[in-house]
């Protein structure tokens, strides 16, 4: 079994942590070896104890030199008082290793949870820094499983190592004195040890593929939970309560069994152990008798013997403990390999305002991953936003408007083709600037689990309170939040679970109107409002028109009506584009759309006079 401790990015994470923290790194070693020193020599003077206390027994002539080294300390004593002194060693010797052994745990537990720290912290900056495709095409339940569950057993690992070089220490410090006690007979232990981790390793294997299926397993059942919330409403409104619990109880079953799997291994591995140790002391006897060793010697070989024992099956103990938990380590180390997207070349440019618009030029783009089928979502669009100008675009579920707002806030790159802001192309700008030039409102008001006031101030850093009031009367939100008891201090619930979705599309509307940025994307954003709300949210915009670039998605085309253009997606290309007014006229894909919705007052435009110079693309 290869543990790859040096190969894995857990790992380099783990060594790199300790060099962070030296002083801590080297205070667990020289505990951990004061803690096996003191322990070895408490035991070791069980010779000169046992010598005294039966008068010797004609053992003299058979004390090796380590026999009568620990015998030089009771002539410190005077006579009669060689057990006393002998005795008080001892006990002094454990308590000085207890004591050392109590500040070592915190030590150690001190680095096993600040480097877990760490990691959490590393695996979530990953998350929100990685290529958003890699997010997408990843279920929540797996990485919701790998930043909690499986991050934590990767904690466990690490503490595991600190067992691990504790043992390792105390096994080196044992086996010394045994060897000085008596090398012929500590050559049979060692290859008696040697047997049972051999024997041992024929567990390993098995216990490293349950560790991959526990983890898919475990994630599986974080998916199933996820859904729980998530999928709420739909499970209930389509009765489908038992579908839900079977489905979550497989998934549970599924974990328990492996669990189970697990245990009854390593169980069988753990008895097959201590039944071999046994052997290996009866063994280590009969050797002893044979080898001639005198009575209180050999005691106090098989009490280090005793001791060492644990210390050995520890080290066997922390070998499965790792292989266990392999897929954990797995997940968490591919979780820390993640690179970060790279937005630019390194020569980013923050221009001084958004001056003459954003410029689609042949831009195609292909969603990729394990689920998801290789197509264009955009196929050679070139369309333009033109600056301060209302821009509405609409098309049939599918068509491409959700991509077309990703590639405009660089969450993905074109695969070809070139988006640019004042005919600089955006990856030559500085990310976070460009993103401080957007708002967006979604038809998916994504609220975060805090007060409606946390909300609205979440589209700008810094907001006072009166800014967040005005946002929320644009937003037609104010009347609502005043009439609650706790008005904007209100808690909105987990995902904004205690507002109704119309209440929640307004929140997310006054948090993009409180950025009051170069460019305002609204996707879908009033589709759950009212009419009357609608109209009072169309209002307000109607006031930000010459200050701000907006850019509505939108199916309910009540909202394009007052739009100076308007650009059709079929397909992910652009169909046709131009006013209102102009594309009723043409009874073109738009024109279909108001039909089919039946908006008289949107087809009654065609009866106004057309703008003498229509935009175009």
């Amino acid at each position: 079994m290869k543990l790859k401790l040096s190969n894995s990015p857990l790992w380099r994470w783990f060594f790199t942590a300790l060099r962070r923290h030296p002083w801590h790194s080297a205070a667990v070693v020289v505990l951990s070896v004061l803690n096996s020193i003191a322990d070895g020599l408490s035991v070791s003077l069980l010779i000169p104890f046992l010598i005294m206390l039966f008068g010797g027994g004609g053992q003299a002539p058979e004390q090796g030199t380590f026999e009568s080294a620990l015998l030089v300390v009771t002539e410190f004593a005077g006579k009669g008082h060689e057990i006393t002194v002998v005795s008080g060693l001892i006990v002094a010797l454990v308590a000085f290793r207890s004591g050392v052994a109590y500040v070592e745990g915190l030590v150690s537990n001190w680095i096993s949870g600040r480097i877990s720290c760490d990691i959490r912290s590393k695996i979530h900056d990953n998350l929100l820094r990685v290529n958003f495709e890699y997010v997408c095409v990843n279920d929540n339940g797996r990485l919701l499983n790998a930043l909690d569950g499986e991050a934590w057993s990767a904690t466990d690992a690490i503490t595991t190592v600190f067992g691990l070089f504790t043992s390792l220490c105390m096994a080196l410090v044992f086996s010394t004195i045994l060897l000085l006690i008596s090398w012929k007979l500590t050559i049979v232990v060692v290859l008696l040890v040697v047997v049972v981790s051999a024997v041992t390793l024929v567990f390993d294997r098995r216990l490293r593929g349950m560790s991959v299926q526990s983890v898919t397993a475990a994630e599986d059942l974080s998916e199933r939970a996820v859904e729980l919330f998530s999928a709420m409403r739909m499970t209930r409104a389509y009765g489908r309560e038992q579908f839900a619990q079977r489905a979550y109880d497989q998934a549970s079953r599924r974990l328990f069994e492996i669990s189970m799997r697990q245990c009854r291994v390593a169980g069988g591995a753990d008895m097959l152990r201590d039944v071999l140790y046994a052997v290996n002391f009866v063994i280590v006897i009969f050797v002893a008798l044979a080898l001639g060793i005198g009575g209180a010697t050999m005691i106090a070989f098989l009490a280090l013997l005793h001791r060492l024992q644990p210390h050995v099956r520890a080290i066997d103990e922390a070998r499965m403990e790792l292989v266990s938990l392999g897929g954990s380590i797995d997940t968490v180390a591919a979780l820390l390999a993640l690179a970060p997207w790279s937005p630019g070349s390194g020569r980013e440019l923050q221009p001084d305002a958004v001056e003459a618009g954003v410029r689609f030029d042949r831009v195609s783009f292909a969603y990729s991953g394990k689920d998801l089928e290789q197509r264009n979502a955009l196929d050679e669009v070139s369309l333009e936003f033109p600056v301060g100008k209302m821009t509405a675009v609409v098309g049939w579920s599918g068509a491409g408007k959700t991509t077309l707002i990703n590639l405009l806030f660089r969450f993905y790159d074109p695969s070809s083709g070139s988006i640019t802001l004042n005919g600089v192309p955006l990856q030559r700008l500085d990310l976070d600037w460009w993103r401080s030039q957007l708002s967006i409102a979604g038809q998916d008001a994504e609220l975060i689990g805090g007060t409606i006031r946390e909300n609205i101030a979440y589209g700008k850093e810094g907001a006072t309170f009166g800014e967040i009031v005005d946002a929320a009367k644009r937003a037609s939100v104010h009347d609502f939040v005043s009439s609650l008891p706790l008005g904007y201090e209100t808690r909105v619930g987990s995902r904004g679970v205690l507002l109704s979705g119309g209440q929640r599309q307004r929140i997310g509307l006054a948090r993009a109107l409180l950025r009051r940025r170069g460019i305002l994307v609204l996707d879908e954003a009033t589709n759950s409002l009212d009419s009357m709300t609608e109209a009072e949210v169309l209002r307000s915009l109607e006031e930000l028109r010459n200050q701000m670039t907006i850019i509505v998605i939108a199916h309910r085309l009540s909202t394009t009506r007052t739009a100076d253009q308007v650009i059709a997606l079929a397909d992910g290309k652009v169909a046709e584009a131009g006013t209102p007014a102009e594309l009723l006229r043409s009874g073109g894909l738009y024109s279909k759309m108001v039909q089919l919705q039946d908006l008289a007052e949107l087809r009654g435009f065609a009866l106004r006079p057309v703008d003498p110079e229509p935009m175009t693309n």
